[in-house]
């Protein structure tokens, strides 16, 4: 395994970027995929492909319920995919993601040099996810309640589901992305607590700082 070599965002987190409302139309879903597969300039080849194959791998093989995961991926993409609209079904979503990321891992990566060992979870850093989205349940719960129609706390509860239940890594990843999704503001306070995180998860220099608001 490499060592990850992404600045930024990646894995399922980064791929709801490319759904995000209002999502265009003129590719089609797994060209959309495919794209987000690709990664950043200057990336090492496969890398992006393999970690959202491994995220999608991962919560698709998850005890989590397919609404849970349908409520978390419909948010962090901002509704642009909304799989109840389109009559997806989550798991079968994570399933089309992982078919064409592993296409393209392997078309640009055959060796899976660039595949990247997931960071082992412990309980202090499922401590340290659930206290983020504790801290900003209330305002999260508003917000998705705003934009999105969801129950009160709902949003947060998958998000905790999936910190515990599939990898603090991804929750924490998810979390980010569904704060900025649903225009949490965020203090100077929190934004710093949220790089200690980060740095111990292996994110790039750009990954915490690019989302917050």
């Amino acid at each position: 395994m490499a060592p990850r070599q992404t600045e930024w965002d990646f894995g399922l987190s980064r791929l709801t970027k490319f759904f995000a409302g209002p999502w265009s139309y003129d590719r089609t879903v797994d060209e959309t995929i495919a794209d987000a597969a690709l990664g950043h300039l200057g990336e090492p080849a496969g890398e992006a492909a393999w970690a959202i194959l491994a995220d999608a791998v991962r919560l698709e093989q998850s005890s989590l319920s397919t609404e849970v995961i349908t409520t978390v991926w419909t948010v962090a993409s901002e509704g642009g995919y909304n799989l109840a609209s389109f009559g997806v079904d989550g798991r079968d979503w994570l399933r089309q993601v992982a078919a064409v990321c592993s296409e393209q891992a392997r078309q640009a990566d055959p060796e899976g040099t660039s595949a990247v060992e997931p960071v082992a979870a412990s309980e202090e850093s499922v401590r340290a996810v659930l206290a983020a989205i504790a801290a900003v349940d209330p305002a999260l719960t508003a917000k998705a309640e705003t934009f999105f129609g969801h129950e009160p706390g709902e949003v947060a509860r998958a998000l905790k589901l999936v910190a515990t239940q599939v990898d603090p890594d991804l929750g924490f990843r998810l979390l980010l992305r569904v704060v900025n999704a649903c225009r949490v503001p965020i203090s100077d306070a929190r934004y710093a607590e949220y790089e200690a995180p980060g740095e111990a998860f292996g994110y790039g220099r750009f990954h915490v700082s690019t989302w917050s608001i």
